[in-house]
């Protein structure tokens, strides 16, 4: 997604059969993994190796390459291993000369991790672009994240709140594609103006949540 300097290189490759063991995965788990070729992590993105300042829920940002040899998403082993890591973790999922990116909005409290959100991208081409200007690890993760949801934070908008406002947003967008269809539907002129009105009360809040 981003260029990562040299110093942030980690290269570490993990067996299959020890990562089975160290993320303690059931049948399932290993079942869902009948596709992955490999696990690599790739880059470390911590204070040391980017002189930028970490936080409560963004100490170290990993990027983490799993080979594929099919485009199916290996989902129960991605969430074991996405529980597992207490750090926030940027996948890169590979089949062929695409790349499906996944990453989770995690917050930390006495050692337990909660997932709030997971964001996953098409399969596409692979992003090349610079590091954010910026002092803090979590306003590059908060980049990364974005850069697959498609909707920038807030200024100082915290996980929860961000996770919060685009379940709004979802919500909000059905609504609106059910009273389009039902005033679309709609025989009396004065019933469907009156819908006409809603939809547009409705996609002004829409706009408000998506800036």
């Amino acid at each position: 997604m981003f260029n990562y300097s040299e110093k942030t290189q980690a290269n570490i490759s993990f067996k299959m059969l020890e990562l089975f063991r160290t993320i303690k995965a059931d049948k399932e788990t290993k079942a869902s993994a009948k596709n992955v070729l490999s696990v690599k992590l790739s880059n470390t993105l911590s204070p040391e190796r980017t002189n930028l300042e970490a936080s409560d829920n963004v100490k170290e940002i990993y990027i983490m390459d799993i080979e594929l040899n099919s485009k199916e998403v290996p989902t129960k082993f991605f969430e074991a291993l996405n529980k597992f890591i207490n750090f926030q973790i940027l996948f890169r999922l590979h089949y062929k000369q695409e790349i499906k990116y996944m990453i989770s909005l995690k917050v930390f409290t006495d050692d337990k991790v909660k997932i709030l959100k997971t964001f996953e991208s098409d399969w596409q081409a692979e992003l090349k672009k610079e590091m954010p200007l910026t002092t803090k690890l979590e306003n590059v993760f908060k980049s990364m994240v974005a850069a697959i949801s498609h909707y920038e934070f807030r200024q100082d908008e915290s996980f929860e709140e961000y996770a919060n406002r685009l379940a709004e947003i979802k919500k909000l967008s059905s609504e609106i594609d059910k009273q389009i269809r039902m005033m679309n539907a709609e025989k009396q002129p004065n019933i469907k103006m009156a819908l006409n009105d809603k939809v547009k009360e409705m996609k002004r809040e829409l706009q408000r949540l998506e800036g």
